[in-house]
């Protein structure tokens, strides 16, 4: 079960060191295809008594649960923007439902990010400025997701490794040159 301790005293780099190693921890238990599922716990306290928990399959990070709850995953649309100061503070605590925004972020920030280092990365660049991040323009990388693995080789279920900028762009390649995903990929990592 991977944990993620953030407070107030974490600083930006405190930050990225601890989401690196959730992630490459999530990476790991659906690469080994052992249990069903796994939780991720937010700790908004160094003593852990405060916490906002996802819960994920082995099966492509499929989260079903957050705080206990379960969800339906898909995303409004637009997409909010997601600022990246509130984590973990902007969050409802384990038992408590999130709203479609808190989902959103949560969503992109940890099965998203690990599926996707462009995510991943856009992420880290957010806690690195403290900035927020608009999700929108990646939407098109959770979208086409699973055709981006069948041109990559990646194996959708349990993959080895996250999708990295090449096979976006080699997926987009496959597409007409109009196409407005192909558009879209390429506006966003050309």
């Amino acid at each position: 079960m991977p944990d993620w301790i953030i407070t107030p005293a974490s600083n930006a780099m405190d930050k990225i060191v601890s989401y690196r190693t959730v992630l490459q921890a999530m990476r790991q238990f659906v690469r080994q295809n052992a249990v069903v599922s796994d939780t991720v716990n937010i700790y908004h306290d160094a003593a852990r008594t405060q916490r906002t928990s996802l819960r994920y399959s082995n099966n492509n990070y499929q989260v079903d649960q957050i705080n206990g709850q379960n969800i339906l995953y898909n995303y409004p649309d637009p997409l909010p923007d997601f600022n990246i100061n509130t984590l973990p503070s902007g969050f409802p605590l384990q038992g408590t439902a999130v709203n479609a925004t808190q989902k959103s972020q949560l969503l992109f920030l940890l099965p998203e990010a690990a599926r996707s280092e462009e995510i991943q990365s856009r992420m880290e660049a957010a806690f690195s400025n403290a900035a927020t991040i608009a999700l929108q323009p990646l939407a098109v990388l959770v979208k086409k997701y699973s055709a981006t693995c069948a041109v990559a080789g990646v194996n959708v279920a349990h993959p080895a490794r996250p999708l990295v900028r090449a096979d976006y762009l080699a997926y987009a390649n496959t597409l007409p040159p109009n196409n407005p995903d192909r558009v879209a990929i390429l506006q966003l990592l050309g």
